[in-house]
């Protein structure tokens, strides 16, 4: 009996061996970037650093799944646009994303001798984020939810959905290495803190952050009134990375019988 469970042992453990191929671990370093109601475009100059590491588990040839922690760094301001110089808000965002994500391979890419060693890929899938806009006032950052800069409170948890695409070559059969591009589409107007009026009766700290055309007025007076446009509320914020990937891919132990 002891023998049969010997075999048995050896059996499975050789085919968890030769399954090895289908996870992968690696990392992403690159930049991100926002578009919202303080960047209609993308800034080039707010760029920031991202980064994150994933574990892959390649289904087939064909396709992948990729739970995947990163950070990413975002921020925007009026005054790299001309025509928002005088409305001069500002801020950053921290975000912390934690998503589950599907790659389609165009060709088929494994660690066989018959499949490619390069191909394109796409990408999509739901994402879970962290975030907290702040603002700058007197060389000190500021967190504006508390402040409630429009009279709204909003989560600071919120859901995305991440798409894009990529590629990536295999060095060898373990390392991989690939750039892609990703999109997430948020649900929320508030990850820059901007998106209604300004409204009334707000606290001298809150107004000081609600409505910042003060600081560049001629007299350091407000430019706006209660109910004037603030934002676009119909304008749902975006975020981005570009990032270079490594990964380490398990290659399964040769018996050497």
């Amino acid at each position: 009996m002891f023998r049969h469970i010997t075999v048995y042992l050896i059996v499975s453990f050789l085919g968890y061996t030769a399954d090895a191929q289908s996870w992968e671990f690696g990392g992403m370093l690159g930049g991100s970037n926002y578009h919202g109601d303080l960047a209609y475009n993308i800034v080039p100059k707010e760029t920031n650093l991202s980064g994150g590491v994933f574990f892959k588990y390649n289904i087939n040839e064909t396709w992948s799944i990729r739970p995947t922690l990163s950070y990413m760094k975002i921020s925007g301001a009026d005054d790299n646009f001309k025509e928002n110089t005088l409305r001069n808000l500002s801020f950053r965002n921290n975000i912390y994303e934690l998503s589950t994500i599907m790659e389609y391979n165009f060709r088929p890419f494994s660690n066989k001798s018959i499949h490619q060693r390069s191909t394109f890929y796409l990408l999509g899938g739901i994402a879970v984020f962290l975030h907290k806009p702040q603002a700058k006032l007197d060389n000190k950052w500021h967190d504006l939810p508390p402040l409630m800069t429009e009279n709204q409170r909003y989560s600071l948890v919120q859901v995305s959905l991440p798409m894009g695409a990529g590629i990536k070559h295999a060095v060898t059969s373990n390392f991989i290495i690939g750039i892609e591009a990703g999109w997430r589409m948020t649900f929320t107007d508030y990850i820059d803190d901007v998106s209604t009026v300004y409204p009334a009766a707000l606290g001298q700290e809150a107004a000081r952050f609600s409505d910042r055309s003060w600081e560049v007025s001629e007299n350091n007076r407000s430019m706006s009134n209660p109910g004037d446009t603030r934002g676009n509320p119909d304008l749902r914020d975006w975020y981005f990375q570009t990032a270079l990937s490594i990964s380490y891919r398990f290659t399964p132990i040769k018996c050497p019988f």
